[in-house]
């Protein structure tokens, strides 16, 4: 090589090191994560304050000012807090403050509005209360109003302001009602915000600041207050200022007599006030909802964050530790939030959260680091955290919901819930309701399970698909469907129980899969609820022009038992009118992850991920779920799926005993290379068979024996988690003995041509597999696969070669 030559070399050298070294140089730093933020107060704390009513009066009982007045949080913590900023939040509007919008719109013809107000109400699907329109002619158009959406239950964990404190047109309840010259509990013009309510009596619910903020809260007494309709009251007695007798609903005078020991000698509170809500406080909502819709525990067992002290406003921060611009600043009260399939509440807001990988690629708050340089980039590209971490729920979750039957279980409140059936992941009939009258989310069963997956914007999550089973009403030429009432329904089913020959039809839905409970499946009992369904809204007087009732199951509306549709849906739901939760809480350790046994915890023919069989329709003709297996829930091929799964389970089961066995090969010709020039000892042929009869037997052995395996050989995980290492290492040896055979024959025998092949198609099936393109996303996939027999094959040729040419070494006078 001339001078030039060499320089050249030296200077890309040069260079290749600097670049190497500059890309090592890029660390993520935790200081990026670290808000900042303003005070909320200059001390930093909430000092000693005034009570005010609602009218921004002071209340002083100390003093005897106002003593039998509720205390207005409005008022008092807006002395200093910028209350109409903090009711913006989402937690307070629930969905009040944006119209509903795209495919709930067009799907949902009740919906009006994307949250629990206006929206599908907390149920995972139909029936629903629905909020009736703002304007009506009469009742019968009419279902849950503005009032009846507090005294449902809903105002429960609700905390106030937002739909709970403003009518639809802006004004506050109270004041407005009396304005308008309506009547307690009247008609009132049949308005949807004020028929039958008792806001001038009632007073409305305000923003309560303690509610999130004060640890002690007492919610039960605040939501005993709340079914006695003395809404004003609520948030004094919640927090513990007062003790507050009477009732709106029952007309009894409600009086208040406030706890002077909670004053000072000022007449002033000082209350425990804490800037971020405890995670206890945050589940007093959550908790049980999460475990109908998702089966989370959120225990120190369940959840490996949990257990390491991490709290909900890590994650979900807001105000001045947000994350996300576009929920950051100071008294912002847009909560960090995800991206739920099936959450419409202000979607603009999506993926505002601390993510996993804020926290696992930087270390923040203390976070182990994940890396993960033993997977190739397609997993982390396809695949979401949670896919991985979250292999199995300890508690079950409604993975069937149907609104068809009157459900037999007992303790079910309210009433109208008996038309709601559950079913868990494994189909078998679940009282949920019952049981959440008589458990508490710490007496939880446990009914482990392995969930199910589904692709949602390019990744693989685990979700809860829930199916359903409603009466719908389908109106040609319109879009979406629209549904009775659910008391209406359930009166119907009340109707028929007290009287067989009321709705006669509904005597031919009967149990037909022996596991007690009746389900609509048949021709025959899909016109039977249709047509009892009919009768009987027909016998309401509701209006069926150009309308008919019809069943739907899943993606299949019925227009009768043999005739159906196939309603358009997404990719991930299993019905358009039911809904998806991702699973994103009670996350593993890592070392209980899958991938934690090795790439056949995921590629293989027994894998849950791709081949458990899920349900695709709850009922089908015989009453059994219809089912089908989870790849084609991924909307993917079986012969892709298939062919990773031979990959793994049989190409690398096969792959790394040969290499191992390839390895004691190459010891083996190294050890008679020296024997023939340093003449140790004799050795035959047939003394070389044994020691191969020997070595084939032990190291059968050693894979027959899992506990000598797992004692003398690496495991599974750090095979794959070396693979390329390992594999590069055959495929030099590969090289060498083609080198060899090609010296030995220049025109080139049968077996250097075949290892050529191999190497050649295994450097560029190897190419391929570090290329992310997606007009070739098939040929990578396949690629991983060629290559690992490309190895395999080329491992099996060096071994023949390297043995071939112990034994031309043997001589019958050769010495070691």
């Amino acid at each position: 090589m001339n001078k030039k030559n060499l320089i050249f070399l030296f200077l890309l050298v040069f260079a290749v090191l600097i670049f190497v070294s500059l890309t090592g140089m890029r660390i993520k730093s935790k200081k990026a994560l670290i808000p900042d933020r303003e005070l909320i107060t200059q001390s930093g704390v909430c000092p000693p304050f005034f009570l005010y009513d609602e009218d921004g009066n002071t209340i002083d009982p100390v003093h005897g000012i106002n003593a039998e007045t509720p205390y207005s949080p409005k008022q008092t913590c807006g002395k200093c807090h910028d209350y109409e900023k903090i009711t913006e939040g989402f937690h307070f509007q629930q969905g009040k403050d944006e119209a509903a919008s795209g495919i709930l719109a067009e799907r949902y013809q009740w919906v009006s509005n994307p949250g629990n107000y206006g929206g599908n109400w907390c149920s995972p699907a139909p029936l629903y209360n629905y909020l009736s329109k703002k304007t009506n002619s009469s009742s019968k158009e009419m279902d849950m109003t503005s009032f009846t959406f507090i005294t449902n239950g809903c105002a429960t964990c609700h905390p106030g302001g937002g739909p709970l404190e403003y009518d639809r047109e802006g004004f506050q309840y109270d004041k407005h009602m009396d304005s308008l010259g309506y009547t307690a509990g009247g008609t009132n013009n049949f308005d949807g915000d004020y028929f039958q309510a008792h806001w001038n009596r009632s007073g409305v619910i305000e923003a309560d600041c303690n509610l999130c903020h004060l640890p002690e809260y007492d919610y039960k007494s605040r939501n005993d207050h709340l079914a006695r309709f003395n809404f004003k009251w609520m948030a004094t007695v919640g927090s513990g200022l007062a003790a507050v007798e009477g009732s709106i609903k029952d007309t009894v005078d409600v009086k208040v007599k406030y706890n002077l020991a909670k004053f000072g000698p000022d007449g002033k509170v000082s209350m425990h006030l804490v800037r971020e809500p405890r995670n206890e406080t945050c589940l007093n909502c959550h908790s049980k909802p999460q475990w109908k819709k998702r089966g989370s525990s959120f225990t120190e067992f369940t959840d490996v964050h949990i257990a390491k002290g991490v709290k909900c406003v890590d994650c979900h921060a807001a105000g001045s530790m947000a994350v996300d611009e576009r929920i950051k600043g100071k008294e912002v009260h847009q909560f960090g939030k995800g991206d739920d399939p099936s959450g419409w509440v202000r979607n603009d807001l999506d993926n505002t959260m601390r993510t996993c990988t804020d926290c696992h690629t930087t270390g923040y708050l203390n976070a182990p680091v994940a890396k993960h340089s033993w997977l190739p980039d397609l997993h982390l590209d396809k695949l979401s955290c949670q896919a991985c971490h979250i292999p199995e729920r300890k508690v079950k979750s409604a993975l069937v919901q149907v609104s068809d039957i009157y459900n037999p279980g007992a303790k079910i409140s309210p009433p109208q819930k008996y038309v709601w059936t559950f079913y868990d992941q494994v189909m078998n009939y679940w009282n949920h309701y019952g049981e959440l009258a008589m458990f508490t989310a710490k007496d939880q069963p446990s009914d482990p399970f392995i969930p199910r997956y589904a692709k949602y914007k390019g990744q693989i999550f685990p979700v809860n698909a829930v199916h359903s089973a409603w009466p719908g009403i389908y109106t040609e030429g319109e879009k979406g469907l629209n549904q009775p009432k659910q008391k209406d329904i359930y009166n119907m089913w009340i109707a028929h129980r007290k009287d067989k020959s009321k709705y006669p039809e509904l005597g031919k839905i009967t149990d037909n899969n022996s596991d007690t409970i009746p389900e609509v499946n048949s021709p025959e009992e899909i016109d039977a609820f249709i047509n009892s369904v009919t009768t009987y809204l027909t016998d309401l007087g509701y209006d069926l022009s150009g309308k008919k009732v019809i069943w739907v199951n899943d993606d299949r509306m019925y227009l009768n038992g043999t005739d159906y549709k196939i309603l358009k849906k997404e990719t991930w739901e299993s019905s358009p009118y039911a809904s998806v939760y991702k699973y994103s809480h009670d996350v593993f350790p890592a070392k209980a992850g899958l991938g934690a046994n090795g790439c056949t915890d995921c590629h293989s023919f027994k894998s849950d991920l791709f081949y458990a069989q899920v349900v695709k329709y709850p009922f089908g003709d015989d009453a059994n779920p219809v089912m089908e297996p989870q790849y084609k829930r991924l909307d993917m091929g079986g012969f892709m799926v298939g062919l990773s799964a031979f990959r793994e389970q049989i190409v690398k089961s096969f792959e790394y005993p040969a290499i191992i066995f390839l390895l004691l090969t190459i010891l083996l010709s190294v050890a008679c290379y020296v024997n023939k020039k340093q003449n140790f000892f004799p050795v035959s042929s047939q003394q070389l068979l044994i020691v191969y009869g020997l070595l084939i037997a032990g190291l059968v052995l050693v894979y027959l024996k899992p506990d000598v395996n797992s004692y003398v050989l690496p495991d599974r995980l750090t095979l794959d988690a070396n693979h390329f290492i390992i594999t590069i290492l055959a495929l030099f040896a590969g090289a060498f003995t083609w080198i060899r055979m090609k010296k030995e024959n220049p025109s080139g025998s049968l077996l250097s041509k075949l290892q050529a092949l191999f190497l050649i198609l295994s450097a560029v099936s190897g190419l391929l597999m570090m290329i992310k393109f997606d007009l070739i996303y098939q040929i990578v996939r396949v690629a991983y696969t060629i290559f690992d027999l490309s190895v395999v094959l080329s491992v099996l040729i060096s071994i023949i070669c390297l043995i071939k040419d112990q034994f031309n070494i043997l001589k019958p006078e050769t010495h070691l």
